[in-house]
């Protein structure tokens, strides 16, 4: 093999998980540390990142989760116990391996010895200690680095005195990395002769396409033992076995076992998967929008002209590119619980660290979105959770004493709403005071006490979206130094999505996420304003309407309107983006919502809804300028600025 930098992403991937693994298995024993199905999935996951980590030669990652394996193994077998030091010893663990994954070329760099020394002095008092790190040791794993080479096959079947031995390697049926075992075996053997043939052929090993099984013919003076014992030695093998062909019948073996590899080659399973990078989803994506936009762009070129035979072309190539949007589109969905599942390890730890019980809920972690909205919706979601624990709930005592579970509950749910996810955060804490924010927002000089006395309570809670706004009295490592909940609300603003926040004292808090399903594609209201066409995130509107300027009344020196009750302030685009536009008597309002309150955009002319391609902008082009996400290219081959609500207002 020409590189190992396939494997080694692999072995990322693939280690990350078995750390996740084990941090849910931690958090489930901390409640239940006799549950023997869990403590075995723990060992599990010890013991292959164990063996994965020895393939690729990260010896410290090997070492420390070999510690890990075989105090698991004392707990499995009721030589030792699990207690709330010995858990927290094993998180310990478990950050220092999520670090050395993270950059497993630098893990010899990191100092394990104190670690090891704290999973020793666990079981220092075991009578059967000793004895089972030698029992655990037999695993034979192999401490060398993976060569960049392959041993190649020859093609000559020349003896020269020795003997032809056909060796069968069995591994695991859970094993990891089977190229890279396979690799293995065939460098320790060819150390011992020459290897004439594989079953399968050496490219379909490294491609993996093989079930657990394979074959290695080769030529060698030593004793089938010695043979045997060098394929042994890597980890996740559970049955090597050699068969010795003398003399002549050397060459008819191997000519039969080929014959037989060609008639059953394509009996072979093929791979089922592939990992393809986000990067070049996201190449595949523009290249998908590109053509929707030129397909548009000749829709209307037909519609035009008036060609039936163009026309009937144009609605097969219509169908066409929306069942290939909608595939690559679903190419780039993920669970919503690869998020969802660094929370639970998170939230303990906050609990702990603030003295604090905490009970975590989550549901829907079965949602998908889209990959490059996961990951911006990461930040965010620790924001708000860090938040419900350090403001929200409150202490075992004061819950008490208030007349609450003295443990707390944080909820996390994700449920699908047409084009949208939304996400809902809550506490049942002590939620927000409104007096408190009016109070706040007055020293801080955001507002007179006259205009912060005419707030609502629900504005005045709205108020924690401000930069630098904060009611905390005093500043922790968690939170409270004003800064967090502006970023949440801009980070899902720019994305087109929107947050809802909703609090009652004494009661707990709310958080409504609403996100589209993807950034690449968005459902969006097309606007004019002069000759200028924007879009609206849809996320973001609540209706469009029409009123006259009678209706228009100015408080303060700004504009608004009353609806329903409801004073609804007024914003004039045009004035705004300095845009010349005709006084019509009769104006357009589209009333969107920013941060739990509600705004009248006055535009020109409603167009209609409809899904556009985001093409991001340069940030030379609009250097300083806020409120715009992107732009689009229509179908005349204009281009049309989408408006970020969030930065504009």
């Amino acid at each position: 093999m020409d590189d190992m930098s396939e494997y080694k992403e692999m072995f990322a991937v693939e280690s990350a998980e078995h750390l996740q693994s084990m941090n849910e298995a931690l958090l489930y024993l901390e409640k239940d540390p006799q549950n023997s199905e869990t403590i075995n999935i723990m060992f599990r996951a010890a013991h292959t990142l164990k063996g994965m980590s020895a393939t690729m030669g990260f010896t410290n990652i090997k070492e420390l989760t070999h510690n890990m394996e075989n105090l698991m193994d004392r707990v499995r077998k009721n030589e030792t116990k699990l207690d709330s030091s010995s858990i927290d010893i094993l998180f310990e663990c478990l950050d220092t391996l999520e670090l050395m994954v993270d950059a497993p070329e630098k893990s010899s760099d990191i100092n394990i010895s104190s670690l090891i020394n704290k999973i020793s002095l666990l079981s220092q008092n075991d009578p059967v200690a000793s004895n089972t790190e030698k029992d655990l040791s037999t695993d034979n794993v192999v401490h060398e680095n993976v060569d960049n080479n392959t041993p190649v096959p020859k093609n000559s079947t020349e003896t020269d005195g020795c003997n032809i031995f056909e060796i069968t390697v069995t591994l695991h049926e859970s094993c990891m990395l089977k190229s890279a075992r396979s690799t293995v075996v065939m460098r320790n053997l060819s150390e011992l002769g020459d290897i004439i043939e594989t079953i399968p052929p050496v490219k379909d090993l490294e491609d993996e396409k093989f079930d657990r099984e394979f074959n290695v013919i080769i030529s060698s003076k030593e004793e089938a033992k010695k043979l045997e014992d060098a394929a042994k030695k890597v980890s996740e093998i559970i049955k090597v076995e050699v068969k010795s062909h003398q003399g002549s019948s050397a060459k008819t073996k191997i000519e039969d076992k080929n014959s037989a590899n060609e008639g059953s080659k394509n009996s072979i399973k093929s791979v089922q998967s592939v990992r393809v990078s986000i990067e070049r989803l996201d190449s595949l994506m523009n290249l998908v929008g590109e053509l929707i936009i030129n397909k548009i762009r000749l829709m209307q070129l037909a519609s035009v002209y008036k060609l039936d035979a163009l026309e009937e072309a144009l609605a097969s190539l219509n169908r066409l590119t929306n069942d290939l949007q909608e595939e690559i589109m679903a190419s780039r969905m993920v669970p919503i619980d690869q998020i969802f599942n660094r929370f639970p390890r998170m939230i303990r730890d906050l609990a702990k660290k603030e003295e604090k019980e905490i009970d975590l809920i989550l549901e829907g972690g079965d949602i998908e979105l889209d990959r490059t909205v996961l990951d911006e919706i990461g930040d965010p979601l620790v924001h708000i959770l860090r938040n419900c624990v350090d403001h929200g709930i409150e202490l075992p005592d004061v819950r008490k004493q208030n007349g609450k579970n003295p443990k707390g509950t944080v909820k996390l749910t994700a449920r699908r709403e047409k084009n949208h996810v939304v996400i809902e955060a809550m506490d049942d804490g002590k939620g927000m005071d409104p007096q408190k924010m009016r109070e706040s927002a007055i020293k801080k000089g955001i507002m007179t006490q006259e205009e912060a006395s005419k707030l609502s309570d629900n504005e005045a809670i709205n108020l924690s979206f401000l930069p630098g706004f904060s009611t905390a009295e005093k500043v922790t490592e968690i939170s409270g130094r004003g800064v967090g909940m502006d970023v949440v609300r801009t980070k899902i603003g720019g994305m087109g999505g929107s947050i809802k926040l909703d609090s009652v004292l004494g009661k707990g808090t709310t958080l409504v996420l609403k996100l589209p399903l993807t950034v690449a594609i968005i459902h969006s209201l097309m606007v004019k304003v002069g000759n200028e066409i924007y879009a609206i995130p849809i996320t973001n509107v609540i209706r469009d309407l029409s009123i006259k300027k009678e209706d228009i009344k100015t408080i303060k020196g700004e504009e608004v309107i009353l609806i329903r009750g409801e004073v609804l302030p007024l914003v004039r685009l045009h004035k705004l983006f300095n845009i010349k536009t005709n006084g019509s008597q009769e104006l357009l309002i589209v009333v969107v919502e920013r941060a739990g309150s509600n705004v009248g955009l006055v535009v020109d002319q409603v167009i209609g809804q409809q899904e556009v391609i985001i093409k991001n902008l340069d940030n030379n082009i609009l250097k300083g300028i806020k409120g715009f996400a992107g732009a689009t290219i229509l179908g005349d081959g204009n281009v049309a600025l989408i408006l970020d609500v969030v930065t504009l207002l």
